[in-house]
């Protein structure tokens, strides 16, 4: 049994269960799942097919992997679904809108205008968008959402927020508990199961991790930037070189869970959201937010603070966004002599010879 395998018999999470249930699909961490779970529905983070069978046709050969992949998704579970949300945050988000809007006829999808800043017209802007959001789900509910709905949806979500934050901080720690491996399919696993079957799942998952008698990395403290990474076999390479990961900057992990809503009793709808707005707002970048200066600030700080020896950025193919982001933060690391190495990859699908000898170069040098 690998470790894949060994995490996923604790948590009841799986697209093919799809059918019968109320999920609404999503793709990117700006999405609120606060605003889905309040209209009844369970969200339902669109990870990807591994294998493309139809979706490579609709678009051009150097468009982003991932986004072809969960067209592949869409295209196979799309009948399965309540609806589909998606976001501005990249062109080819926008295009992969424009693809769904006119062939997925028979599932309702929404567009949501995420700003590039954060402003307070930002944050007020957002929470406008936020409200059509809110609207969306109740015409898909067929009835209106309660202002307790909200409420409850929103102290879950920083409930398990708060959960992986605890856990995060425990393996970045190095204290050995899970493995890398376990780590990042555990991160995937809070996003594609039931948010409150995963609090119940995580409990004895948890439990068992407190009964390992396992020690912590010796090897170099390095830090992971990147965007949508979900490669197993990467992760399982990381543990096979016994490397200490100290600290990360991605869409499926910090980028996910850091940041709380806070407390929300007793204030109005249009409250609630504005606090929703600034919490989504003020998480840790994208590189697609137009303040790159506080990206940069982010990622020196959690080098600084967690003693990181190396940052190791990697990309999923043609992602513009994290092209024109790597020369400004490793400019930035070279000024404390933070060495960085650059790896692009795609989709479940790269070299994973090469992409080893380079990696244990670099951890040799650190």
């Amino acid at each position: 049994m690998n470790e894949k395998t060994a995490i996923d018999k604790y948590f009841k999470a799986s697209l093919e269960d799809v059918e019968g249930s109320k999920k609404i699909g999503w793709f990117c961490t700006y999405a609120p799942e606060e605003l889905i779970l309040a209209g009844g529905f369970e969200p339902l983070r669109l990870m990807g097919e591994k294998k493309l069978n139809t979706s490579e046709s609709y678009f051009p050969i150097n468009f982003c992997p991932y986004l072809k992949s969960g067209w592949e998704s869409l295209l196979k579970y799309g009948d399965k679904l309540s609806a589909a949300v998606f976001t501005n945050s990249c062109d080819g988000m926008r295009r992969f809108y424009d693809i769904a809007e006119h062939y997925l006829k028979d599932v309702p999808i929404f567009m949501l205008d995420v700003p590039r800043n954060t402003y307070p017209d930002s944050i007020n802007f957002y929470s406008l968008q936020l409200k059509k959001m809110l609207g969306f789900m109740e015409k898909l509910k067929g009835s209106d959402i309660e202002d307790k709905d909200l409420l409850d949806a929103i102290s879950l979500c920083d409930i398990k927020r708060a959960r992986l934050k605890e856990i995060s901080t425990a393996f970045l720690g190095g204290d050995g508990a899970i493995s890398i491996p376990e780590y990042y399919r555990l991160m995937e696993l809070s996003a594609i199961t039931g948010t409150k079957r995963f609090l119940e799942d995580l409990d004895a998952f948890t439990q068992r991790s407190r009964d390992n008698d396992n020690s912590g990395s010796n090897g170099p403290k390095v830090m992971i930037v990147g965007n949508f990474i979900t490669e197993e076999k990467l992760w399982d390479m990381f543990q096979e070189l016994d490397m200490g990961i100290a600290a990360d900057d991605l869409c499926i992990s910090s980028r996910y869970y850091e940041g709380q809503v806070g407390a929300v009793e007793s204030l109005s709808r249009t409250e609630m959201l504005e606090l929703l707005s600034k919490r989504y707002l003020d998480k840790p970048a994208c590189m697609r937010m137009a303040d790159t200066g506080r990206k940069l600030e982010e990622v020196i700080a959690k080098v600084q603070v967690n003693g990181v020896q190396g940052v190791i950025f990697i990309s999923l193919k043609f992602c513009d966004t994290m092209l024109y982001s790597f020369p400004l933060i490793r400019k930035e690391l070279a000024k404390l002599n933070i060495p960085v190495l650059y790896l692009e990859i795609e989709y479940n699908n790269f070299s994973e010879g090469q992409i080893k000898t380079r990696m244990q170069a670099f951890l040799e040098m650190l």
